[in-house]
């Protein structure tokens, strides 16, 4: 496997964790659930830049 797709893997986990998050909220643990969603949604968010990242400069060499 690539870089690229290892960091495709990560994203579609990382995407499925919050699916999971945002279907199991409820009020009693909105906010320890709504931190989690907030950590996870940056880390895929840093590893789409990564991706892109990676791909232009697999595109540029």
């Amino acid at each position: 496997m690539t870089e690229s797709d290892l960091i495709r893997e990560e994203i579609a986990e990382l995407e499925a964790q919050i699916f999971r998050i945002k279907g199991s909220m409820n009020r009693a643990d909105n906010g320890v659930k709504l931190q989690k969603l907030a950590v996870i949604t940056r880390l895929r968010d840093r590893c789409k830049k990564s991706l892109d990242a990676l791909e232009k400069h697999g595109a540029a060499a």
